[in-house]
């Protein structure tokens, strides 16, 4: 309704106006989209990666506290292991009485009374096939009340420890002693399914409820409905989410094996989760594409007034009125015009002529010159000629390959240079028209700069108004004709350095080759070398500007030296971090001073300049970032060694070095790849190695030498990194 409203107003009556409005429009619309699309894809993918690192963080939690839950079996059967009766019934069962047997009970009644995880305890003996219970008392393998057990343990007698899941109940089964090489029984711990659960779900004070675990039959432990067990069996093993759809709902699926038993875990996170999430996301999003597609309409609306005003003084000039409406479409009208005007050039050219400017220009005509031109149909009346070259750059990118900007250039240079002087011209290439020009007298004097000087300042004014383009007049000596080639010579060495010229200017040859002495600006090479390493980009500046205005904008240096003092300072400045022992490998790739070739006048050269020195600043300040991060770390890691036995916290340590604790997290785990947690845990686990290689002293004295004051979290983080317990680790060394 608002583009509706806009184009009822006049100054949409015209059809071109329209077209110009909806081009620029699309052209902001076009990249907002993009930009959207990406934005919304990172979102997605940001929400999905947090999604998955809490998923991971839960499975994370119940994989370590079914581990702990094994862990505490083990240990269980390992004390049962060191009871002098029960490894003394499990070798002479023949000698071991009913009241043996009845102290023994008593015995492992006690240990399992303080756990209220487990349910009950068998104890298999193999060479009488007896099972002792903790609650019901002795049983021969015949009248055992639980038969399924007896089965187990006949099927898998070559295993050390195994589990099965059945209906109320989780059995775990290790052959004992765990000392002898050859087990001569079996611990059987019987743990109600529904505690096992409670205890792994609760260890850590967190709510894991949409946690599931599976056996290594793929059957839920957990209370599960069929579709879940049956999209859960489905699921193939990745590290990333998986989308499934349980019931009509959606749900991102999250895997883990614990390590050793079989078991999976299985997160499952409801999908409306992360469409309420993404959804607030991109509410946001699209209040700012709003925003951003009102201001887009305004500068369409804009650029299009101001760039149709041209085309309608065009549209008045055609149509001979400015109160008629063109009867056809505005677009096809100029067009037309602009192809009518291009046939009238292209009929109209003199063809001969234009060739003998050229062949003239380049020396493949070196006599009878002006018997030549006269021939082509140029009378000139003056005995002297000097060559003028006319070199016009684009103001803007896309106009650069513009066919007919050439010719409309060319025509509007020769007819505003033929009001002033006597001219003949031709295209030279893409960018560069010649011509040879008709002087009263040799050389230049003031009177002819002058008019040279009047005639840029009207066609440079139609060139940056009308057509966007810079333009530059190369202007030689003025000579006979037969060294018209010369003086084109010496306009194409002249150009090699349009790096030093001014963007719109005249500049004569001769000013610029007097042999002048060229005092080299030592002092602000000194300055800028003290600015750039100091990193003061400010001051860095100053002398580029200082340098500018004393040599570049107003010089009549020769340009060639001009150029090369540039590229020796630009040298000396990488020169001189070289001298500080900087390796500027690197630099190189981005700092090529012969790049400057490609600059087409100064002020490019200017923004050439400042973008290096820029780059060597940005370089220095990396470099210096990069030192104290080093120094950040290696402080760390002398701290953390020197004060391992002590317990440590991050926190503790940033205030030591004097930095952030987040800060210093970030930086440690950038430069070694590894946390501070996990750096000082191996640096205590190397230590533990040598005191259990080199000393008797207990695993809970040696936990309390490298920082553990609980042995058991000794033990655990031992097994973690080296894969087996302290006390295996002492028994294979």
């Amino acid at each position: 309704m608002f583009l509706k409203r806009l184009t009822k107003k006049p100054v949409f009556n015209r059809s071109l106006f329209r077209k110009q409005l909806l081009s620029y429009f699309i052209t902001v619309l076009i990249p907002t989209f993009m930009i959207v699309s990406v934005y919304s894809y990172t979102i997605s993918e940001d929400l999905k990666s947090q999604l998955k690192q809490t998923s991971d963080n839960s499975v994370q939690r119940v994989s370590k506290n079914i581990q702990d839950m094994i862990d505490q079996i083990n240990y269980f059967s390992l004390q049962l292991s060191f009871v002098p009766d029960m490894n003394r019934m499990l070798k002479n069962p023949s000698q071991f009485t009913l009241y043996d047997y009845y102290q023994l009970k008593e015995q492992v009644r006690n240990q399992i009374t303080s756990s209220e995880l487990f349910e009950s305890v068998y104890v298999y003996s193999a060479l009488n096939e007896r099972f002792m219970t903790s609650g019901e008392g002795l049983y021969d393998a015949a009248s055992f009340f639980d038969q399924p057990v007896l089965d187990q343990i006949r099927q898998n007698a070559d295993k050390s420890f195994w589990y099965e899941v059945r209906d109320d109940y989780i059995t775990f089964y290790k052959a004992i002693p765990v000392t002898e090489t050859k087990p001569l029984g079996t611990v059987v711990v019987n743990i109600p399914k529904d505690r096992f659960l409670h205890t792994i779900y609760n260890l850590n004070n967190s709510s894991d409820h949409n946690v599931y675990i599976i056996d290594s039959n793929g059957t839920a432990i957990s209370s599960i409905s069929e579709a879940k067990q049956n999209a859960i069996n489905r699921l193939a093993a990745s590290a990333a989410l998986q989308k499934i759809r349980i019931d009509n709902q959606a749900y991102f699926a999250n895997t883990q094996a614990v390590q050793d038993n079989g078991w999976t875990v299985v997160s499952l996170i409801p999908y409306e989760v992360y469409k309420e999430l993404f959804a607030k996301k991109m509410s946001k999003l699209m209040l700012i594409v709003f925003v951003v597609f009102l201001i887009g309409l305004a500068i369409a609306y804009a650029f299009a007034v101001r760039m149709y005003n041209p085309w309608k003084k065009i549209i008045e000039v055609i149509t001979a009125s400015g109160d008629n409406k063109p009867s056809s479409d505005e677009y096809l009208l100029v067009s037309g015009a602009i192809s009518s005007m291009m046939d009238t050039i292209k009929q109209n050219e003199p063809v001969m002529k234009d060739h003998l400017i050229s062949d003239i220009l380049r020396n493949n005509v070196t006599d009878k010159i002006s018997a030549r031109l006269e021939q082509a149909g140029s009378t000139f009346p003056h005995p002297h000629y000097a060559v003028i070259v006319a070199v016009f750059d684009a103001l803007r990118p896309e106009d650069e390959e513009d066919p007919q900007r050439k010719l409309i250039m060319y025509s509007m240079v020769s007819e505003t240079l033929k009001k002033y002087l006597p001219a003949e011209g031709t295209v030279l290439d893409r960018s560069k028209l010649g011509f040879i020009v008709n002087v009263p007298e040799s050389g230049m004097d003031a009177s002819i700069r002058e008019l040279i000087h009047q005639c840029f300042a009207e066609m440079n004014a139609v060139a940056q108004e009308e057509l966007n383009v810079s333009l530059q007049l190369i202007v030689s000596d003025a000579g006979s004709p037969e060294r018209l080639y010369v003086a084109y010579e010496q306009i194409r060495r002249m150009l090699n350095y349009k790096a030093v010229i001014n963007r719109s200017d005249v500049v004569f040859v001769q000013d610029h080759t007097s042999e002048l002495k060229f005092v080299y600006p030592l002092l602000l090479q000194k300055q800028l070398i003290h600015s750039v390493t100091a990193m003061n980009p400010g001051k860095a500046s100053q002398c580029v500007d200082e340098l500018f205005q004393q040599y570049i904008y107003k010089s009549k240096y020769p340009f060639e030296k001009l150029q090369g003092m540039i590229v020796v300072l630009m040298s000396s400045v990488l020169n001189e971090l070289l001298k500080e022992g900087h390796d500027i490998g690197s630099l190189n790739d981005e700092v090529d001073i012969f790049k400057l070739n490609e600059c087409r006048n100064n002020d490019q050269l200017y923004q050439f300049m400042m973008e290096h020195i820029s780059k060597i600043i940005g370089f220095l300040e990396a470099q210096q970032d990069k030192q104290v991060t080093n120094q950040y770390v290696a402080k760390t890691i002398a701290y953390m060694e020197a004060h391992y036995t002590s317990n440590l916290s991050i926190t503790e340590i940033a205030e030591r070095i004097g930095v952030s604790s987040g800060h210093l997290s970030r930086t440690f785990k950038a430069e070694t790849g590894k946390s501070m947690l996990e750096y000082l845990t191996e640096f205590r686990i190397n230590k533990s190695k040598e005191l259990l290689n080199s000393c008797n002293d207990s695993l809970h004295e040696i936990g309390q030498s490298v920082g553990y004051n609980d042995v058991q979290s000794f033990i655990r983080f031992f097994k973690k990194y080296e894969g087996m317990t302290p006390g295996e680790y002492r028994k294979s060394t």
